[in-house]
């Protein structure tokens, strides 16, 4: 089992006044993610609006949250010590 914690550096700084309530601050995490055994994962949004959500693969997770907003500065920390910038 692996776990992460994702910033969003650029996000807020993208959204209107009213959107900007659903981000943190670039330098808290949006969300945490532990990707199990079998592959599914579950991502726990720290946003104000925080919810749990269960993926099929880290991958799933990617296409819909990481690579559609190329644009927030997605830092993706591993509990392994790597740090991926997508």
């Amino acid at each position: 089992m692996k776990t992460c914690i994702v910033y969003r550096t650029k996000a807020q700084d993208l959204k209107s006044d009213f959107e900007k309530g659903n981000y943190n601050d670039s330098d808290i995490p949006q969300f945490e993610a532990c990707e199990f055994s079998d592959g599914r994962v579950a991502q726990r949004w720290l946003t104000p609006t925080g919810s749990t959500v269960w993926w099929d693969s880290w991958e799933n997770l990617c296409k819909v949250h990481i690579y559609a907003h190329p644009d927030y500065g997605t830092r993706v920390e591993w509990s392994d010590g790597k740090v991926e910038e997508l």
